[in-house]
């Protein structure tokens, strides 16, 4: 194995220890001493990869940005813009309770250091996300004409975050997504088309 493949390796092993470990105790209550022990590296190899626990912490919200574009894709390879945007935002709320990489992501954003760091980020992506689907909806004729898709898009993401925080809040799944698209496809969508979504 070459030195970047390992490098590669040692990396990803420390991210998915870093995601463990924040699962089960806590960003707070994991040291670095504990990361290292679980992957059985150094604290000199660890740190050559990440000079501190927030730059683990980082790597592992990155992660739960990509699993976002990951299951983008997977869903608008099954259905239109508008149903992907739905199937999207229910199929990232689902994660947040069973997916530890998606469950550990948004705890971060949300109870740690990295708020100030990275929640505008993650704001900013979710909005233009749900903007691109919109106007690619728009495109195909799906949506009422004269929406701005961005003020649209900022409503929406602002939903999913809100959603985001009561799960990690109150630990607890919650159906307000359901809510949010059966008013919001009302405002997006011409009668005759409405019983076209599935919306929960």
């Amino acid at each position: 194995m070459t030195v970047a493949a390992q490098g590669a390796r040692t990396r990803a092993a420390l991210v998915a220890a870093g995601t463990d470990l924040f699962d089960r105790h806590g960003y707070d209550n994991t040291s670095l001493d504990a990361v290292c022990r679980s992957v059985s590296v150094t604290k000199g190899a660890l740190y050559r990869h990440f000079p501190s626990k927030q730059a683990l912490a980082v790597a592992v919200v990155e992660e739960y940005f990509r699993r976002w574009h990951v299951v983008r894709a997977e869903c608008e390879a099954r259905v239109g813009p508008l149903q992907a945007l739905v199937d999207l935002t229910h199929r990232m709320a689902e994660l947040t309770g069973t997916d530890p990489t998606v469950r550990v992501g948004v705890r971060l954003l949300f109870t740690s250091e990295l708020f100030d760091l990275l929640a505008g980020l993650h704001f900013s992506s979710l909005t233009t996300t749900a903007r691109d689907l919109l106007r690619q909806a728009a495109a195909a004729g799906e949506l009422n004409p004269d929406l701005d898709p961005r003020r649209e898009a900022e409503a929406i993401a602002a939903a999913v975050v809100g959603t985001q925080a009561l799960t990690v809040i109150t630990k607890t799944r919650t159906n307000t997504l359901s809510t949010m698209w059966h008013h919001r496809l009302n405002h997006l969508v011409p009668p005759a088309s409405r019983g076209l979504y599935r919306v929960g």
